[in-house]
């Protein structure tokens, strides 16, 4: 009987043991490990501290901290639950001798400090040949902003664990970047066979003079095992490796005296310029629109740092950038950036047009001498813009001209009885017909009136209406095709329906750009609108439903009923044209 309640007391300690644990506790895997040796921290907080996280700064005294994890747990014993977060962090010596870790504060909560003993380092199943790094450059000298390819490789003959940490080339006074993902391979090196992982980087150094690449590191662990049941074991503390290169010192030159002062420094080991046009260059219409669109390709540069196109406009020639695309593509050999940007070109007279050759300057460091990029010069031939002619009025056919002549040169050889005769009958027939026209004008001026419809210089009036109808029939006819244009929200169209509309209602045919049009109106929310459908159109959206066409239209219409509201009273107000222009 008394063994048996001894066996029962013995399997209760375990339980009683663990829950009367504080509630705050911290231990290690190992308390004696070597120089190399990686060992885990665990530090267990209960529920009833949960949001307080312990302050783990004072470890990184004597302790390289290599890496840490969390994790929650709960339990349920005879009634009795219990909840607790644990912190592990993975420490590597700094040195050898006595260390101690520190006690940890949570709350009202603190730990027994932990002494490790740390030895020497001694030898293990890691060789030397098992691992091994090393780093190189692509050049020992180059020009400042001129790229330099930084490459290490590992090599390794027995796995590691995971959680290996690469480091970064580091400098100063340098643009550093990795280029693509990491290079697995395989490589026998005095008959052993290794594994490789080739990771590569690209540096711009800013500032010539001597650069310093300090040497970059490899970490990793050999050797963990789990202990214990796979499912609520724990790992081992493993053997570290610690891998470093070589220091890199590269001589930066300044940008050469032959370089011209004032172009963009760009040394590649390859440039290239590009064009291609929209359409044809020959037997374009005044005031089209063709874009030149301008590819700089340039391999071992960023795009941010190659350089744009300027153009000088004239008069007679606009142009209208597009925003410039920028590129950059990175692989094993390095950065090629690539520039693209479209420009419209308009030409506001016929004529041929001549564009300058271009050229960009840039130092070709494969060869270490200066080149260029270049394209020749261009012709655009413009035709001339085709004026607007109005139908000729109805005039005297020549026979009738004839007829008449020889009807008053037939008067002169008649008798002077006869003369006389004819002349006094003239008077009365004259007399007569002038007597019924003012008896039927005061009698259509009665009915007029009496309809509230009188115009008080009606001739006048009747005769401008003569002179302008078919003109104003053509400029209706513009302004319907306007409107159609807006109705299908097609802006090419838009823009020929509206200048042809234009030169009709404003009586000049030199309008044949929307700029010529401004001229003719102060209205700034107008000017605005055409500046923004020339953008549209030479920005390649020629079918757009973002611009504002409801408004252009309603602007345009209110011009159109203003022009003839003008003209009406005009006729209506002056029986002879004013003195002087309002």
């Amino acid at each position: 009987m008394v063994k048996h309640l001894a066996f029962f007391l013995f399997l209760l300690l375990p339980l009683q043991s663990f829950a009367q644990d504080g509630l705050l506790s911290a231990y290690v895997d190992r308390t004696e490990v070597s120089i190399n040796d990686v060992f885990t921290l665990t530090l267990r907080v209960n529920a009833e501290l949960r949001g307080t996280r312990p302050n783990i700064d004072r470890l990184q005294q004597d302790f390289e901290l290599i890496g840490s994890s969390e994790r929650n747990s709960f339990t349920f014993i005879n009634g009795v639950s219990e909840q607790w977060s644990e912190f592990r962090i993975s420490l590597r010596p700094r040195s050898t001798g006595t260390l101690t870790i520190p006690a940890f504060r949570v709350g009202n909560e603190v730990t027994t400090p932990i002494t490790v003993t740390v030895a020497e380092a001694i030898q293990n199943s890691v060789n030397a040949d098992d691992f091994f790094l090393i780093s190189t450059v692509s050049k020992e000298s180059i020009y400042v902003q001129e790229q330099l390819l930084y490459t290490v490789k590992i090599y390794f003959s027995v796995p590691f664990d995971p959680g290996a940490q690469l480091g970064a080339p580091q400098t100063e006074n340098a643009v550093i970047q990795q280029l693509g993902n990491d290079i697995s391979s395989q490589e026998v090196i005095d008959g052993l066979r290794y594994n490789v992982i080739e990771r590569r980087f690209v540096l711009f150094p800013q500032r010539s003079g001597s650069m310093e690449i300090s040497p970059i590191t490899f970490t990793a662990t050999v050797g963990r095992r789990r202990t214990g049941s796979i499912f609520s074991g724990q790992m081992t503390g493993g053997r570290a490796i610690n891998l470093s290169s070589a220091a890199h010192f590269i001589n930066v030159q300044s940008k050469p005296t032959s370089y011209p002062a004032d172009a963009t420094w760009l040394p590649s080991s390859n440039l290239i310029l590009e064009e291609n046009w929209s359409r044809s260059l020959q037997g374009l219409e005044t005031g089209e629109a063709i874009t030149r669109n301008l590819r700089v390709r340039a391999e071992g540069l960023n795009s941010s740092l190659l350089p744009g196109i300027q153009y000088t406009a004239t008069e007679t020639l606009k142009f209208y950038p597009d925003q410039p695309s920028r590129e950059d593509l990175a692989n094993q050999n390095g950065v090629t950036g690539i520039r693209s940007q479209g420009t419209a070109v308009v030409a506001t007279e016929g004529g041929d047009f001549i564009l300058p050759a271009l050229e960009i300057a840039w130092w070709n460091t494969l060869t270490d001498s200066l080149e260029y990029a270049s394209l020749p010069e261009r012709i655009l031939s413009v035709l001339p813009a085709a004026p607007i002619t109005e139908q000729a009025p109805p005039t005297l056919p020549a026979d009738g001209i004839e007829q008449a002549l020889e009807s008053s040169s037939g008067i002169g050889q008649q008798s002077d009885s006869a003369y006389y005769w004819i002349l006094a009958t003239s008077i009365f027939a004259l007399a007569w017909l002038y007597s019924t026209l003012m008896w039927y004008r005061s009698k259509l001026t009665l009915k007029q009136f009496a309809a509230g419809i009188l115009a008080p210089t009606a001739s006048l009036k009747e005769k401008s209406s003569l002179n302008s109808n078919r003109k104003k029939l053509n400029v209706d006819a513009a302004f319907q095709e306007f409107q159609e244009a807006c109705k299908e929200l097609k802006l090419p169209e838009i823009r020929l329906s509206l200048l042809t509309w234009a030169r009709l209602h404003f009586a000049d045919n030199k309008i044949i750009t929307l700029e010529n049009l401004e001229r003719h109106t102060e209205n700034t929310d107008l000017q605005a609108i055409f500046a923004g459908l020339e953008y549209s159109l030479y920005s390649g959206n020629t079918n757009s439903e973002n611009f504002q066409t409801g408004l252009l239209f309603q602007e345009i219409k209110r011009l159109h009923k203003q022009g003839y509201t003008l003209k009406n009273n005009t006729a209506e107000h002056y029986a002879l044209p004013p003195l002087y222009k309002n």
